[in-house]
C-alpha cells in the first residue's frame, strides 16, 4: 500500500531540528539537528530523502562536545570539507574527505566565550565564509556580549582565520542591545547588498552596503512565523536561494500549547532578495510539481452550499456578489489537502476568509482572515463567538483589484500557506482534524479563481 503524500517530510522517523543545507553537484547535502546527533540526508529534487551515515554524536564525558552536538555550517576548502558544529556552547570542527564520512578534529574546541568578550554561556551556531575582501575566513557565532544584562546582550559574534584551524576572536558584527538572541546567524552578498540574516525565535533580516555594516532594518524585518523555525541558513543551489525550516512541536497537542523543539520539514522555499531589504518565499516548485502530480479529484465546487450571500459559480471559480460578502461551504474538499487559487478582493474595506475544517454551523474549524486595509494576515479557530485568540499573523501588503495567488498546505497537525509568492504563515493544528473548506467574504465583493485541490496524507 502506497503511504498518502505529504508537504511536512520526516526524513527518517524523528523529528529535524535546525538545518544547514549545502549544495553540490546538483545535490541538496541537509544536513540538520536529530537529537541527541546531528544527522545528513540528501536529495536530488527536494521532496524525497536518503539517509546518509550520521555526521556527529555528543562525545564521551571531559570532551568538547560530551553535553551535547547542534547547529553549524558546511565548507569546502582544498577537496576536503569542514563541518564546524556547536559542541557544550563552543565551536568544534569534523572533516570529512566524501561528505559522508566524519571525523572529529583533535583542535576542538576551536573557540569558546571567554565571558570578557563574549559569555561563555551562550556560545553556538557557527557559521562559516571566506571574506574575500581580507583573504581570510571569517566564523560568525550567535552569542552575547560579556558584561551585558543577557536580556540585551545578544549580538553576532565575529572571529578570523588563515587556516580555518586557528581563529582569533573580533569584536561584535553586529551588537544591537535589543535581545537575548542572535542565533544561527548567516552573512551573505546579494547583488550590492549584505544580508545579514539570525534567529530571534523566527527568522529576521537586516541589510547592509558593506560587509562591516552598519546592519539597518528593512521595510519586512521578518521571515516567516515563529513555527516555521530555524529558516536563517539558506543555501544557494546555483540559481536560487532555498532554506529548509522545521515545524515546531507544541508541548501538548493543543493549539495554544507554549513551543517545544523539533518535527517534520516545512515546505522547502526559495528566498528571494529585494533592493529594499525585505526577503520574499515561495514554496519550491519541486515540491508544488509533486502535489499538482497527484490525482485531480475533480472541481472542488462540487456540492457547493450557499450559506450566506449571493454566489455565482462556474466551473473551479466563485464569485461573491452582494455587497455584505457571503459564505459558501465546499464539502469535496477533505481536512488534508493542497489548494491553490487566485483571490481577487473588490474593496480595500472587506476582509476574505478561507474556512478550514470547518462544518455547515460554522462554530467548529479554523479561518484564515485576509484585511487588505490593516495589511494584515491572521489565523484562528473558529467558535460561537468568532473572538477566539489568535494562532498567528503577520503584516501583508494585499493589493485590490488584482489577483493574488494563495496556495495552502494542511496536513494532520500542520498548516503552511504562502501568499501572492511573498509571504508565508505556518500554524500547528491540532484542535480539528475534520471538516470541509469554506469561502467567506465579508463587507464585499470579490471572487476565487482557478481553485483546485489535491488530496494529502497526514503527518
Amino acid at each position: 500500500m502506497t503511504t498518502p503524500f505529504t508537504p511536512f517530510a520526516r526524513p527518517s522517523d524523528r523529528d529535524s531540528g535546525d538545518t544547514f543545507p549545502f549544495f553540490r553537484d546538483g545535490v541538496c547535502h541537509l544536513f540538520h539537528m536529530m537529537p541527541p546527533v546531528i544527522a545528513h540526508h540528501e536529495s536530488t529534487d527536494l521532496v524525497h530523502w536518503r539517509e546518509r551515515p550520521i555526521v556527529v554524536s555528543p562525545g564521551k564525558p571531559g570532551e568538547p562536545d560530551a553535553g551535547g552536538v547542534a547547529t553549524g555550517s558546511v565548507v569546502e576548502h582544498e577537496g576536503k570539507f569542514y563541518l564546524f558544529y556547536t559542541g557544550n556552547q563552543n565551536v568544534c570542527l569534523a572533516t570529512s574527505d566524501d561528505l559522508n564520512h566524519w571525523v572529529k578534529h583533535p583542535a576542538s574546541p576551536l573557540l569558546a566565550g571567554d565571558d570578557t568578550l563574549y559569555a561563555k554561556a551562550d556560545f553556538r551556531d557557527p557559521f562559516v565564509f571566506f571574506n574575500e575582501a581580507e583573504q581570510c575566513w571569517w566564523l560568525l557565532v550567535g552569542t552575547r556580549v560579556a558584561g551585558v544584562t543577557p536580556a540585551r546582550g545578544g549580538c553576532v559574534g565575529l572571529a578570523k582565520s588563515h587556516d580555518l584551524l586557528h581563529w582569533t576572536a573580533a569584536p561584535p558584527l553586529w551588537a544591537p542591545a535589543i535581545g537575548p538572541h542572535c542565533d544561527c546567524p548567516q552573512l551573505l552578498r546579494v547583488g550590492e547588498n549584505w544580508r545579514l540574516l539570525y534567529l530571534q525565535r523566527n527568522t529576521r533580516v537586516r541589510i547592509a552596503d558593506e560587509i562591516t555594516g552598519p546592519f539597518r532594518r528593512p521595510t519586512t524585518r521578518s521571515v516567516g512565523t515563529s513555527i516555521m523555525a530555524a529558516g536563517s541558513r539558506p543555501a544557494f543551489d546555483g540559481r536560487r536561494w532555498l532554506t529548509f525550516p522545521f515545524i515546531t512541536s507544541l508541548q501538548s497537542r493543543t493549539d495554544l500549547a507554549p513551543l517545544g523543539y523539533g518535527g517534520p520539514l516545512a515546505v522547502p522555499r526559495v528566498l528571494d532578495f529585494h533592493d529594499d531589504g525585505s526577503i520574499s518565499e515561495k514554496p519550491a516548485e519541486e515540491m508544488l510539481a509533486a502535489v499538482n502530480a497527484l490525482p485531480d479529484p475533480g472541481d472542488p465546487l462540487h456540492g457547493a452550499t450557499t450559506l450566506a450571500g449571493r454566489w455565482n459559480l462556474t466551473p473551479r471559480s466563485a464569485t461573491s456578489q452582494h455587497p455584505s460578502g457571503g459564505t459558501l461551504l465546499l464539502p469535496a474538499v477533505g481536512p488534508n489537502a493542497y489548494i491553490e487559487f487566485a483571490l481577487t478582493l473588490d474593496q480595500r474595506d472587506s476582509d476574505f476568509h478561507l474556512l478550514l475544517r470547518t462544518t455547515p454551523s460554522l462554530t467548529t474549524g479554523y479561518q484564515l482572515a485576509l484585511h487588505p486595509r490593516t495589511s494584515q494576515v491572521s489565523f484562528r479557530s473558529i467558535s460561537q463567538w468568532d473572538t477566539d485568540r489568535v494562532l498567528v499573523s503577520r503584516s501583508v501588503t494585499l493589493p485590490v483589484g488584482r489577483p493574488v495567488p494563495v496556495q495552502v498546505f494542511l496536513s494532520g497537525s500542520v498548516m503552511e500557506v504562502f501568499i501572492d509568492r511573498r509571504a508565508s504563515l505556518t500554524s500547528r493544528v491540532y484542535d480539528h482534524a475534520t471538516g470541509s473548506l469554506g469561502l467567506e467574504f465579508r463587507d464585499g465583493t470579490g471572487s476565487v479563481n482557478g481553485l483546485s485541490w489535491r488530496a494529502l496524507g497526514s503527518v
